[in-house]
């Protein structure tokens, strides 16, 4: 059989197979680099330039461990039942994320915060793997991004939230135009909005506030 004729579930099974071992493996490696550069560092190193490097070393090794996490979260089975969540956490959640995958060509920026809070009923982990997606879809086909995508929240009055992804890396996707089927099964209570203006696509969840902080 060819690959072209494997059943999508193969391909779907293999797949995260390849993954979970590459996270697992990776993972490994990095802790041990990272652990070694930290005990000589706490050991003492007289060599000014010796200890930049090692300090660079463990930098780069605790910003690869971080992005290793987020990809075995990823990879962990979707919750199915929504949860009673902070906005605010949630966007730091999902920022901290797109910080770890967005290269570094296209600017991140998230807004919303100093505000007060609301919690709002959502499929927490379902809410994460999405907004990446929605960053997927802008960058996969864009060699060099630039531009920048946008995460916030604004509250309306007592009874709404409005959680919105903004992108202007201009990759030709058609972001708002399938963001709203994509995005529907986050939340009973949910409404999406998609709408694209001269290269720039944006996505509005709205959803019902449950109660303020």
């Amino acid at each position: 059989m060819r690959h072209d004729e494997w059943p999508a579930s193969f391909d779907r099974v293999y797949t995260e197979f390849l993954l979970r071992r590459v996270v697992h493996d990776l993972g490994n490696s990095i802790s041990g680099i990272n652990s070694l550069s930290d005990y000589h560092l706490r050991s003492g190193v007289n060599d000014p330039a010796l200890t930049e490097s090692l300090t660079l070393i463990r930098e780069s090794a605790e910003s690869s461990r971080e992005l290793l996490i987020a990809v075995g979260n990823l990879l962990q089975p979707p919750e199915v039942e929504e949860e009673l969540v902070h906005v605010q956490t949630l966007i730091d959640e999902t920022a901290k994320a797109l910080s770890l995958l967005v290269p570094r060509s296209a600017k991140l920026e998230t807004t919303g915060n100093g505000q007060p809070d609301a919690v709002i009923s959502v499929v927490r982990g379902a809410f994460l793997r999405k907004v990446l997606a929605l960053a997927a879809m802008e960058l996969v086909d864009v060699r060099v991004p630039s531009g920048s995508l946008k995460l916030g929240w604004t509250l309306e009055g007592s009874k709404e939230v409005r959680i919105q992804f903004r992108s202007s890396v201009r990759s030709g996707s058609k972001l708002a135009e399938q963001a709203p089927e994509f995005l529907a099964d986050l939340s009973r209570g949910m409404d999406v909005v998609g709408v694209a203006d001269d290269g720039t696509s944006l996505v509005t969840m709205i959803f019902p506030i449950i109660e303020f902080e």
